[in-house]
């Protein structure tokens, strides 16, 4: 018994040196940025996808979209931790009504990271969706549809004053809270789940199915649109 324990102990030892010395190989950081723009009409949809970084977007009375990228990479030597975000693109692809930032990265890491964020200025009634898997996701001034999604990492969505009371919206993250201010007058139906967390509302609702803690469904106003919230570990907040 004891040399099962003595084994185990062992183990949990050497995992813990490896873990700190894959730390250690890390030391070294290295960021570069990309700045890009494209022209894009009103009403148009942005789509982003990262796996390691944050995506903010900020709307405004422009007619174009531009974005600047921050590739963060870290190794054990800042020469490595160069090539290695030399190695990323970025570019911005038009299809259709669509606009997409697409980027490359290489794969496969050991002992090295890679992060790329976003932080882009777009019309305000663009409609949006926004993925990554490590980092937050904030849209300001915004005036359209949208969907967002992140693992970890909290959701932070600002409508504008000038926006329609009627749209769809989707926001879900799996460790992280969710904060939104919907726009004048929203109306839509409403669900909104958390399992570890609570959901809050300034606004009236009314309760048309469940209603706990940690689950709601209903509508505000007469429910044309829809709004959909969903985390796993955190709180909803709706204003």
């Amino acid at each position: 018994m004891r040399n099962g324990h003595f084994k185990r102990a062992s183990f949990g030892l050497l995992l813990c040196v490896a873990l700190l010395l894959a730390g250690c190989n890390m030391r070294a950081k290295y960021q570069r940025t990309v700045q890009l723009s494209a022209p894009m009409s009103p009403g148009s949809t942005f789509t982003a996808q990262t796996h390691n970084g944050s995506i903010t977007t900020n709307g405004a009375d422009v007619a174009d979209c531009n974005m600047v990228a921050t590739i963060t990479a870290r190794a054990a030597t800042e020469e490595e931790a160069q090539e290695l975000a030399e190695k990323v693109e970025i570019s911005l692809e038009p299809s259709g009504d669509t606009l997409t930032a697409k980027i490359k990265r290489p794969t496969r890491l050991v002992n090295k990271s890679l992060s790329v964020s976003l932080d882009v200025t777009l019309p305000g009634q663009t409609k949006l969706e926004l993925v990554t898997h490590n980092g937050s996701i904030t849209v300001r001034q915004t005036s359209g549809n949208a969907k967002l999604k992140t693992h970890n990492g909290s959701v932070k969505a600002y409508y504008a004053d000038s926006a329609e009371p009627v749209n769809d919206i989707s926001i879900i993250t799996y460790n992280g809270s969710i904060e939104l201010e919907t726009p004048p007058d929203f109306s839509g139906k409403v669900e909104a789940i958390t399992k570890n967390g609570s959901i809050n509302s300034d606004l009236g609702i009314t309760v048309s199915g469940v209603f706990s803690r940690s689950r709601l469904t209903g509508s505000i106003g007469s429910g044309e649109g829809r709004l959909y919230l969903e985390t796993h570990n955190g709180s909803i907040r709706i204003r």
